[in-house]
């Protein structure tokens, strides 16, 4: 892939700067900029368009979920991976709900990071499903207006896809599972997002869970 274009946004100085050191060792990765607060996040993305915005989720001024929310809705081709702690649960959801590709807790490893960012670009952000757990069962009671009846819409092999992305695979593992191509498996994505109304991955996996589509406890 060519050189991915990166912004951090995090009220932090330190982790700032303990992010550009850690994606400086990637040859591939150029941090192309740094915010502060959600505010200056949204307008820095307006200014460098980056591939990526690496966003912390609680800063002051506006926080990462709003600011995930405006970035997705005015730059659709801009991809979000939200930066957490595991008592962020909540937050972390509204940012998977509002079009974020997928979420890093601030402890993860250099390598674990520069994947996330490649992974996002390709449109294959890997989940971690103990985390997922975390997040999706405290939403297992909420209601939001108008209910999508994505189980009436998908074909079973669409649902075996979409069990398998709740599982954490990427698509080369989701096909080498149910033995078809990789081609195939962006197929089913393609036609499994236009079905349930969504953009990512992270927001299929969301619906899912609401739907009963998914069970995670299984």
């Amino acid at each position: 892939m060519s050189e991915c274009k990166v912004l951090i946004a995090d009220d932090h100085v330190i982790v700032r700067e303990g992010l550009i050191a850690l994606l400086n060792m990637a040859d591939d990765i150029k941090v192309v900029g740094e915010a502060a607060d959600g505010r200056e996040a949204i307008d820095m993305t307006e200014q460098l368009r980056p591939d990526v915005v690496l966003m912390d989720i609680r800063m002051a001024e506006l926080d990462g979920v709003q600011a995930t929310r405006e970035i997705r809705a005015r730059f659709p081709e801009v991809h979000v991976i939200a930066l957490t702690n595991y008592d962020d649960d909540e937050y972390v959801f509204d940012c998977l709900r509002y079009g974020a590709s997928g979420y890093l807790l601030k402890d993860v490893s250099p390598e674990d990071l520069v994947k996330a960012i490649k992974s996002a670009v390709q449109d294959e952000s890997l989940v971690d499903p103990s985390v997922l757990n975390k997040v999706l069962t405290q939403f297992r009671q909420l209601t939001e207006d108008g209910s999508n009846h994505a189980d009436d819409k998908l074909s079973p092999r669409e649902k075996e896809v979409l069990e398998a992305l709740t599982a954490g695979l990427s698509n080369k593992e989701i096909a080498q599972r149910l033995y078809i191509a990789e081609k195939t498996v962006k197929a089913h994505f393609s036609s499994i997002y236009r079905k349930m109304n969504v953009s990512t991955r992270s927001q299929a996996i969301v619906v899912a869970v609401k739907s009963g589509l998914v069970d995670l406890d299984e």
